[in-house]
């Protein structure tokens, strides 16, 4: 089968459903099929913008010159001059802008057109300035790249079908293929592509979106989310819509537990995500404050990456006097983060709002017992007492309880750490959900009336 992916998140570029995307590809290659994925190539807006205004000031040089030896006129009086010299001046320190981006940004240089374990990865430019972020223009600058790129550059591939991920802000990319070239396509709900109320940072745009985005999974040839949490959310707005549940999964020949955990110092908690308004790490804070004034054994918590809340929740723990018990570890690329799941000894997160945390799976397949509040994704992976513990969200009295049971009881630790393991690797094997994925695939195709190109 010829597979086409679309995604405008994809390593080294975003977090966890450019993640998940990638592994479902590999594992699709290995199971024979033909896969290509078009996703971002970042690029930086200010040697664009630098270029437009040399160009400009240039030119009001020029015209300056012209008008003094044809016209005999000196012009230079009506502001052309400090127009011109401004204009050439915000030219180069833009320039100069675009090139520290270049030098320092992770995202950079990345090939136009590569293959990454036998999966076709084209790279289609974008203005995204961060690894982490990506904000409502620069998602709209995808959508209108790659819309381009589908119109020259899809016909040669001959899919036989598109598996879009998020359907925010890559669902019309689908809609589009299908009316181009008849090409059913199956969308794949993420987590923050879902209106909700949790959804904070999108809740301005999903109000004028939502029925376009009703119509897009009514169009879809198929509608997957990655929990039943998720499922529910969506089908608050869509109820009509029958919508299959596919999980993440995890690399369990990555992500593994350490041959043995130092039981030396302090009980380390981890967090590893983006600090963001949803994922409420100033509640996971708070917890640990409470957790201060108590008679509990010595413990500290590492907060791995980044994001907008970073400056507050760094003046609360400045507020609370935290400093030697919590500290901030900048975004870690993913090659090195499992190094930091087998050194820590419990897994914690006070999220509101997840779709299915890839975070949380690979600490389990780190064996590490979790930590979390009851809310859509977390449930499905966390059996209360059995591989962790789940408190109601914005609790962080209840918060701090779960973690001092953990804290005083290395066996309850390693028991639940086994657990964890065991559950990822009975359940979530990328393999096992790439199968998932093909039979979906294999019913949309039979549905349209169309056999695979095997």
């Amino acid at each position: 089968m010829r597979i086409l992916i679309i995604n405008y998140e994809f390593p080294p570029v975003g977090a966890g459903g450019g993640q998940a995307s990638q592994k479902i590809a590999e594992s699709l290659v290995e199971m024979g099929h033909i896969v290509r994925v078009v996703t971002s190539r970042p690029s930086q807006i200010y040697s664009l913008m630098g270029s437009v205004s040399l160009l400009l000031g240039f030119g009001f040089w020029v015209y300056l010159t012209y008008a003094k030896i044809s016209w005999g006129e000196d012009i230079s009086d009506h502001g052309f001059t400090i127009l011109g010299t401004l204009l050439l001046l915000s030219g180069f320190i833009l320039h100069t802008m675009g090139l520290v981006w270049e030098l320092i940004m992770p995202i950079r240089g990345l090939k136009r057109v590569e293959f990454i374990h036998g999966v076709e990865v084209h790279r289609v430019p974008v203005f995204r300035q961060r690894q982490d972020y990506c904000s409502t223009f620069e998602m709209t600058t995808f959508l209108l790249s790659a819309a381009w790129y589908c119109l020259f550059n899809v016909r040669e591939f001959r899919p036989d079908i598109v598996h879009v991920f998020f359907g925010v802000p890559d669902g019309p990319l689908g809609w589009l293929l299908k009316r181009l070239y008849k090409l059913p396509y199956v969308i794949s709900l993420r987590g923050a592509d879902v209106p909700s109320d949790e959804v904070k940072r999108f809740a301005r745009h999903y109000r004028l979106l939502r029925p376009f985005i009703t119509y897009l999974w009514r169009d879809a040839d198929a509608l997957v989310a990655v929990s039943n949490g998720l499922r529910g959310h969506a089908e608050k707005i869509a109820p009509d819509i029958p919508i299959q549940v596919i999980p993440n999964a995890i690399d369990l020949s990555q992500f593994t537990p350490p041959r043995q955990r130092d039981t030396q110092g302090p009980v380390r908690l981890l967090y590893v995500g983006r600090f963001t308004a949803a994922k409420n790490v100033e509640t996971l804070i708070e917890a640990v404050h409470i957790l201060s004034q108590r008679e509990v054994g010595d413990f500290e918590l590492e907060l791995v990456g980044e994001g907008d809340q970073r400056p507050k929740l760094e003046r609360l723990v400045a507020e609370y006097g935290l400093a030697r018990r919590v500290h901030f570890s900048d975004w870690v690329p993913r090659e090195r983060i499992a190094d930091h799941y087998r050194r820590a000894d419990i897994f914690v997160t006070a999220t509101t709002w997840e779709g299915m945390p890839n975070t949380v799976l690979e600490a389990m397949a780190c064996a590490l017992p979790i930590v979390g509040t009851q809310v859509p994704g977390l449930q499905e992976l966390v059996q209360d007492s059995v591989n962790g513990y789940l408190v109601p969200p914005r609790d962080p009295i209840a918060l701090a309880d779960a973690l001092a049971l953990l804290i005083d009881n290395g066996y309850e630790r390693r028991r639940m750490g086994r657990q964890s393991r065991l559950i990822a690797e009975r359940q979530f094997a990328w393999e096992y959900i790439a199968a998932q994925y093909v039979e979906v695939y294999h019913q949309v195709l039979e549905r349209c009336g169309k056999s695979a190109i095997h």
